[in-house]
């Protein structure tokens, strides 16, 4: 995959992906999809968040379950500290409190050895 956004090509190594990988129950999915896109763009307002990436899965396995990942660019391990201090508790009780017991999220952080473009 080749990123033409020279930020995310000229940052130091230690930039990092903060992946998020969401299962949603069908019956709320257009519903939470409405959510999620200005929860994506609140997240992008917060210090070293660069860029987001939202993927849906082609193929599901389930008709009951849509999965959902939203790539999260963040310019440095501190600034992920910082979110993850401050206001991922807030930003995750939002879907909690709008969508309890309807989706799961699974998150990992990646740090980015080397970009590579066509």
């Amino acid at each position: 995959m080749a990123y033409n956004d020279h930020r995310l090509n000229n940052r130091d190594a230690n930039m990092l992906k903060y992946e998020v990988n969401l299962e949603i129950n069908s019956n709320i999915y257009d519903e939470f999809m409405a959510w999620l896109i200005p929860h994506i763009k609140e997240l992008l307002g917060f210090n070293g968040f660069l860029k987001a990436d939202l993927f849906f899965v082609k193929y599901e396995d389930s008709p009951d379950i849509k999965k959902v990942t939203v790539d999260y660019y963040i310019d440095s391990f501190e600034n992920y500290q910082d979110y993850i201090n401050r206001h991922a508790p807030k930003m995750r009780n939002s879907g909690i409190q709008n969508f309890d017991g309807q989706f799961s999220a699974r998150r990992r952080v990646l740090e980015i050895n080397k970009s590579f473009s066509a």
